[in-house]
C-alpha cells in the first residue's frame, strides 16, 4: 500500500508540474524534459520494487498452502485444550469401533480440570441372588457397592503425561464387625500410576505402577466397557485381573501398511511373590494361588525382575489378535519360575462382536527351596483357562417410537453369551485337579455408551477337589457408569 501511495504522489507531481509550470516558475523546455526523465526513472524503479514484493508475497502464499495440505504427523502431541488419549478414544468412536479396541488411557469421558489436568472415573453397583447347593446363607444374596474408581490424568508438557486410577472396592477398608460378620471387606489401592515420556509413535517410555499388559482384558477391564457383570474366570484365577505391577519399560505402535498396525508393550516389573522366605506358600488356597501371589509395589522378594509384554496385530479395521507373556522367579532364591502366556482376540463387524482370551500358567520347579521342603508340596500344578464371548447390539425401532427420550439415537441393547472354563491343576499336598465351567447368558441396556444396566444368569459346573461352601447358579443385576 505504501508503494502505491508513493507512485500516486510521483504521478501527481509530474502531472502538476507539466500542466501548471507557473507554480515552479517559467523554465526552459530542456529543464522540463530533464524533470520528466527523472520522474520516469523514479517511476520505473518503484515498479521494479513493487514487482519484487508481489513475487515474494505469492511465494509465501504458495508455501502456506503447501503446509496446509501436509498431513498432520502421527506422533503423539497434545495441547492445552485437547487430551491426547481422549482424542485417540474418540477416533475409535468415529470409526465405529467398540471401546474395547481402545488403550488403557482412552477414556472419552475425561473432563478438563484446570490448565493441564483431567478428571473422571467410574462406579458400579451389584445385586446378587445365589442359588443351588452350598450357598453361603445371608452373604450371597446381597447388594454390593463393588467399585468406585476415580481417574486423574495430566498433560504435564507436550511429551510428559501423568495418569493414575485409585481403586476403592466394597466401600473401602473397615475393621468394624457386626456379630460374627465383618462389615466391609474392601480396600483402597493404586490401580495404576504412570509417567509417560512420548518420543515417537514406535518408541515411548513408561514408568510407575503399570497396568500389566497380560491379556487384553486386564487392559480394558472397566465395568462400563463390559457387557456382563462378573469378569471371566480365566481373568481372575489365572490372569489375576486387576494386575498392577511396579516397573518401567517401553511401548509404541508400528504401521506396516495403510490399514494395519502393530502395538507392543514391554516392561521389567517386580513380579509375583508366590513363596515366603522360609519356603512356605504365601497363600493356603490353591484355587487363588496366583491371585494371592501378586507382588508388592515397593519391594521384590528376589534379585531378578519379571518381564511382561504384549504384541497386538490388527491387519484391518475391526480385528485385533494379541499375544502376551509374564515370566519371573517367585522365591527369594531365584530358583522357581512362574510363566503365564495368553492369547486374546477382538473382532467387530457392524453390530456383532466376538471377544475372548485363553491363558496358561506354568511353574518351573527346582525340586527343593528350603530344608526338607519339596516344591511339589508348595506349588500348584499348571493351570489353563479360556473364555469366548459373542455380542450383538440392537435397538428395536418401536421402542424409539414409544419413548424417544429414553431410547435415543445413542441408546442400544446388547445380547451376550459367555462360555468359560478353568482347569486349576493338581496340588501336590494330595488335593486332586479342579475344573470349573461357566455359561452366562445376559442382556444389557445402554442409555449412552458410558452408562449400562446389566442382567445375567450364571450356570456353574464344578468337578474335582472337594467343594466346600461354594455357590452354584447365580442371578446378577448391576449398573455401571463413567463420570
Amino acid at each position: 500500500m505504501k508503494k502505491y501511495t508513493i507512485m500516486f504522489l510521483c504521478l501527481f507531481a509530474l502531472f502538476f508540474s507539466a500542466v501548471c509550470p507557473g507554480v515552479y516558475g517559467q523554465g526552459s523546455d530542456a529543464d522540463l524534459k530533464k524533470k520528466v526523465d527523472k520522474m520516469e526513472e523514479m517511476l520505473n524503479e518503484l515498479k521494479g520494487q513493487l514487482k519484487q514484493q508481489t513475487e515474494a508475497t505469492d511465494e509465501l502464499m504458495s508455501m502456506r498452502e503447501e503446509i496446509k495440505n501436509i498431513s498432520a504427523p502421527t506422533a503423539p502431541t497434545a495441547s492445552d485444550d485437547d487430551f491426547y488419549w481422549a482424542k485417540k478414544s474418540q477416533d475409535l468412536v468415529d470409526k465405529g469401533l467398540a471401546p474395547v479396541f481402545g488403550r488403557q488411557y482412552g477414556k472419552p469421558f475425561l473432563r478438563r480440570f484446570g490448565r493441564h489436568t483431567y478428571i473422571g472415573g467410574y462406579m458400579d453397583h451389584e445385586l446378587q441372588f445365589s442359588q443351588g447347593q452350598g450357598k453361603k446363607k445371608g452373604k450371597d444374596t446381597t447388594f454390593d457397592q463393588h467399585r468406585l474408581i476415580p481417574f486423574i490424568y495430566s498433560d504435564v508438557s507436550d511429551r510428559v503425561k501423568f495418569a493414575t486410577e485409585i481403586e476403592i472396592e466394597h466401600g473401602g477398608p473397615s475393621s468394624a464387625t457386626g456379630g460374627d460378620i465383618a462389615i466391609g471387606d474392601g480396600g483402597i489401592d493404586i490401580e495404576f500410576a504412570t509417567i509417560d515420556f512420548l518420543m515417537t509413535d514406535w518408541f515411548n517410555y513408561r514408568g510407575g505402577v503399570i497396568l500389566s499388559p497380560l491379556g487384553k482384558f486386564n487392559l480394558v477391564h472397566d465395568s462400563p466397557l463390559q457387557d456382563l457383570t462378573e469378569r471371566p474366570m480365566v481373568s481372575t484365577n489365572i490372569i489375576p485381573t486387576t494386575l498392577s505391577e511396579s516397573g518401567m519399560g517401553f511401548f509404541g505402535t508400528f504401521y506396516p501398511t495403510e490399514i494395519s498396525k502393530l502395538d507392543y508393550e514391554i516392561y521389567a516389573v517386580n513380579g509375583f511373590q508366590a513363596l515366603e522366605d522360609d519356603g512356605t506358600r504365601s497363600t493356603t488356597d490353591p484355587d487363588k494361588y496366583i491371585r494371592n501371589s501378586r507382588g508388592s509395589y515397593s519391594k521384590d522378594n528376589n534379585t531378578n525382575f519379571a518381564i511382561v509384554g504384549r504384541l497386538a496385530y490388527s491387519p484391518f479395521l475391526g480385528l485385533e489378535i494379541g499375544g502376551s507373556f509374564h515370566t519371573g522367579t517367585v522365591d527369594e532364591r531365584n530358583r522357581n519360575r512362574l510363566t503365564i502366556t495368553a492369547l486374546d482376540w477382538t473382532y467387530q463387524r457392524g453390530p456383532f462382536e466376538l471377544v475372548g482370551e485363553m491363558a496358561r500358567a506354568h511353574f518351573n520347579r527346582d525340586g527343593v527351596i528350603a530344608t526338607g521342603a519339596q516344591v511339589s508340596d508348595l506349588l500348584p500344578g499348571d493351570s489353563f483357562g479360556y473364555y469366548v464371548e459373542p455380542r450383538y447390539h440392537f435397538m428395536p425401532q418401536f421402542l424409539k417410537d414409544l419413548a424417544p427420550t429414553v431410547f435415543t439415537e445413542n441408546s442400544t441393547f446388547t445380547g451376550v453369551v459367555r462360555l468359560g472354563e478353568i482347569d486349576l491343576g493338581t496340588v501336590g499336598n494330595g488335593n486332586g485337579e479342579r475344573t470349573r465351567t461357566r455359561l452366562t447368558p445376559g442382556i444389557n441396556f445402554r442409555y449412552t455408551e458410558d452408562t449400562v444396566f446389566k442382567a445375567e444368569y450364571q450356570f456353574n459346573w464344578e468337578s474335582g477337589r472337594a467343594i466346600t461352601d461354594e455357590t452354584n447358579n447365580v442371578l446378577l443385576f448391576s449398573v455401571a457408569t463413567y463420570f
